[in-house]
Parts: structure tokens; sequence; C-alpha cells
């Protein structure tokens, strides 16, 4: 796209600009489509007459039964593309087609708002299996946590987050397929206004908040966006703690609902008998728990509870009942793993029922999940580690009464630390022997179908931006941008009229939206200020 003519901002309002700047401080399937764009981007595509759209995906596994691409005017099918005739790509990893507008009746239409659906199909295998090769794409060096995002309708459906609790610290973000993340594959772990050292569980909510769990303040679990950036809060801080516990260890994390009507579960998995079991606490819309909210006690710790000793995970299925696995030692008197009914606002004492009792492949039991089906509970276990116990578990049980399926371990002896599902039903688990994390298929043949959360918008032309009264702000200069609905725009900023650099990025429903330009990002590209003249100049280009 070309650019507009250059915005040339005003001598006296760069000067103003200047001072405030030096004073400013369901169905079950293991194939599926993620990470879909549209020309790149995760929001919209454009197309005009005589281009094109990319349709990128990626695709966890090799859909050897077929991937159809399916555009859609509203329910109306206009364009489909199919593996089996090799318009579409059926490999894993990264796949793309490119539509020219076209329909399959061959008209074109260059006006509309159109969808995107990808089916992918494969015939499975027989029995659960690792569809990972434990290569450097799946390598975390100490991982302690792992959660996927199960929301279909977020472009970032299907991402798998990572913690990793040695120096790096931080969380690492994959694809599907365990390549990098777009924005970079390791965000730095600093947890908000204080560092810390050890992220741990973790979890993404209905809306897309990361939440993590870290264990070196004591169990400080903080929010997060999907690019793990600088957009970090406190959720549960030592605030939040129960009053009557003076040493708490939140262990174990779990996420549910939304918005106003999000809850954080913890475990508290203090052993030296302060714990105070399973706790949630009510988030705000901005989904953080209030100031000195000590939360409600779910499920407590008491000899003659069934929890009777302290609780190192929580889950909840979709039917809301808890599930639980106790932080226990190998004398068998307690029952490692259970499932409490959904917590109607009286103290959960009785399980619906508990299982493990001097089970071996349940001692050090560190993670767990349930699938979205609510069919299957998965557990991972360290392990003692001593002669009695080898190593670690990676156990499967029915949801419905804890009858144990199988156990995925690979060799005997490694050491599990955390599971998660996809939405789609493949298992995750993270291996802390192999230093790797990997991905389970259940066995069978499968389909799945992921709408994208991008569209398609068709344009006969698209108005030239222009941008109009700039104006100081506390933050940067604010502008009024004039152009066309569903675009992305790219502000650049130039001291020369030659050098272009972009400073801002802006995309909207609407055809006028407002965009600020950094203060830092006029006066600090160069080093230099503003150009020899003492002025500098915007412009606004269209990203396709």
């Amino acid at each position: 796209m070309k650019p507009s003519s250059p915005s040339r901002v005003p001598r006296f309002a760069l000067f103003v600009l200047w001072i405030c700047w030096l004073g400013a401080g369901s169905v079950r399937a293991n194939v599926f489509a993620s990470d879909i764009r549209l020309n790149g981007s995760p929001r919209v595509g454009v197309i005009l007459p005589g281009t094109s759209v990319t349709i990128s995906y990626v695709l966890n596994d090799n859909a050897d039964a077929g991937v159809w691409i399916k555009i859609l005017s509203r329910t109306n099918v206009i364009k489909t593309f199919s593996s089996t005739n090799g318009a579409a790509g059926a490999s894993a990893g990264l796949n793309t087609v490119i539509w020219d507008g076209s329909f399959d009746h061959g008209t074109n239409s260059y006006l509309g708002t159109f969808t995107v659906s990808i089916t992918a199909a494969s015939e499975g295998y027989d029995d659960w299996t690792n569809i990972t090769d434990d290569g450097t794409n799946f390598t975390v060096l100490v991982p302690r946590g792992i959660a996927v995002n199960q929301n279909t309708n977020s472009p970032y459906y299907g991402r798998v987050f990572v913690a990793n609790a040695i120096d790096p610290y931080g969380i690492f973000k994959f694809n599907a397929d365990g390549s990098p993340a777009d924005e970079g594959n390791f965000s730095p772990w600093v947890g908000g206004d204080l560092v810390h050292y050890s992220p741990w569980k973790m979890a993404i909510s209905r809306d897309d908040r990361v939440y993590v769990d870290d264990l070196s303040g004591s169990g400080v679990v903080f929010a997060c966006d999907q690019l793990i950036s600088t957009n970090c809060y406190t959720a549960i801080g030592t605030d939040n703690y129960p009053t009557n516990d003076a040493s708490p260890y939140l262990s174990g994390l779990a996420v549910t609902g939304s918005g106003t009507n999000t809850q954080i579960w913890m475990a508290d998995g203090q052993t030296n008998g302060d714990s105070e079991g399973i706790i949630v606490w009510s988030a705000a819309g901005n989904g953080l728990a209030a100031t000195n909210d000590t939360g409600t006690i779910v499920a407590p710790v008491d000899a003659t509870n069934s929890l009777s000793f302290a609780p190192w995970d929580v889950a909840l299925n979709t039917n809301d009942s808890i599930f639980v696995i106790q932080s226990v030692t190998n004398d068998g008197a307690d029952a490692p793993l259970m499932d409490f009914p959904p917590f109607r606002g009286s103290l959960e004492t009785n399980t619906n029922w508990a299982i493990g009792y001097g089970d071996p492949d349940l001692m050090a039991a560190s993670g767990l999940a349930v699938n979205p089906a609510a069919t299957y509970v998965a557990v991972a276990v360290r392990g003692p580690g001593d002669e009695e116990y080898q190593g670690g578990a990676l156990n499967l049980y029915t949801a419905n009464d804890g009858t144990f399926l199988t156990n995925l371990d690979q060799t005997g002896g490694d050491r599990y630390y955390d599971v998660a599902w996809d939405a789609v039903g493949n298992l995750y688990a993270l291996d802390d022997n192999a230093q790797v994390w990997r991905v389970y298929s259940p066995p069978g043949s499968n389909q799945s179908t992921t709408i994208a959360a991008p569209f398609i918008q068709a344009y006969n032309k698209i108005t030239a931006p222009v941008l109009h009264n700039p104006v100081l702000g506390m933050n940067g200069l604010r502008l009024t941008l004039y152009g066309q609905s569903n675009i992305t725009y790219v502000v650049q900023y130039s001291p020369d009229l030659v050098n272009w650099t972009p400073v801002a990025t802006n995309y909207s429903p609407n055809a006028v939206r407002n965009v600020c330009v950094p203060y830092s990002s006029i006066y600090n590209i160069t080093g230099n200020g503003p150009g020899p003249s003492g002025q500098a100049y915007l412009t606004v280009v269209s990203v396709p």
C-alpha cells in the first residue's frame, strides 16, 4: 500500500513535546489447526481487486485423512480448498493457501466479510502415542508448569506455555507443533514489579489471561496477557493469603470462568500442619482478586476429612467437580488422588471417590488435569527417586470413578512435573529427566474444525489514511486517524522525509480512531531528537 502524504507536526508543537518528554518519567481429535493468520495478521486479512489473501495455519500433527479449508459468507461456503487435490497442506507444521477472491463457481466478490474454517482429520493411532520427538523445539531446561490455550475464538488458540524455573527464569511460548510463537519464543520472568525465580503452575482463563503461580513468593499468582509481556499484574498476593495461615505454600492453580465471573483456585501445599487445603478467590473484571480478599476455603485439611494432608494441585472439570492430589508420604495412610463434588458454599469434607492408598505409582504426585470432555484425569508423578520407587509416572484415570487406565511413562524412570490438555483431547506432559514437553494423542481416528479468529475483509478500494489533530498528552503525541474500518495501520516517523521508521501500529473496526505515538519513539530512534530544522514528520501506511 502507498503511504499517505506526510503529516507535518508544527515546530511549536514539537518544542512543547520536547519539554514534556524531558520531564516525563468436545469432539475428541488429535489433529487440529491453530495459529491461523490472514496475510500474517491475527485480526483481519484485507483483499482488494487484483490482490489475494494468504491463509496460513499450523497443524500439530500430520492430517493423513485430509484437510479442508472453507471460506464462508455467513453460513454459505463460497470457496473450498482440499488436501485431496493438493490445494491445501496436510503436514505437521506451517501450511499456507492463497485465496484470490474467486468463488468455487468462478464469481469474484470484493465487498463483504468472510470467515475461514479449517477441518483436519487423521486416521489416528492404535493407542496413546507420543507425537513429539523430544527434539530441540520441545526442550525446556527445568520444566515446572504447562498450559494450553483452549479458547477456540482466540487468535492464540492452541498456544502452549511452559514455565522454566532456572536461570534464565521465564515462560516459553510455542505453537502446537513446537515452533516458537511469532512474537518470540521466550519471555523473561519478572512477575510484575517484583523479581521472582520460580514460575510454576499455570492456567488460562476463558478470556485469554495467563495465570502463573510463582513458588519463590510462597505462591504469588500473576495474571498476564498471551504475550507474557509487561502486562503482568498480581492476581493473588501476600495480602490475599488466609489470615490464619502464617506460612502458605500455594503450589497448585486452576482458573474457571472469565471476566467478572473468574475464579482462581489454589492448593495450599504447606506440609507443616498449617495447610488451608483448597482455596478459591473471586476475581474482578480485571482478572485480579481484590486487595485483602483472603479467599474462601473449599476443602479444609483435617485428619477426619477426606483431605487429610496438604494438597499439591487442583483441577476442575466442565461440571465443576474438584479434583485434588495430595502431597503424601509412602506410608499408605492417605489417598493421593480424589474427586470432590462441585462447591456450592458448604465445606467439602467428603469425596465422590478417592484412590491410591499405598500406590507407589502415585507417590510424590506433582500435577493433574482433566480433559475437556471430563472423561480422563491425568496425573504427573515426580517419584521419590529412591531404591524402592525408581521414578515417576504419567498416569491416566477415568474421571467418573478413578479407575486406572494406563501409565504413559516411556522409560520407567522419568520424573513428570505437570500435565495439561488441549481443546481436542491431546495430553501434554513435562518430563524433567529428559527436559522436554511431550504431547500424547488419544487412540482412534479423529477430526476437528477450527473457525479462524481473524476474518477476511473484502473492499473495492481503501480510503487513503490521513493523520489529523496532533495533541500533546501525558504518554505521547495523540492524533486522529481517518481511514478505513477493519484495517491495520502503521504510523511512521522521519526526521528528514527520507528515512522512515515505524513508531505505532493500530487496528480498529472503526474508520476513525485515535493513535498515540510515544515521545520516546520520536526522540530516541536516532538519538538526535527531531530533524535539523527542529521538525519531525509522521505518515501512515495501511497493512494488507
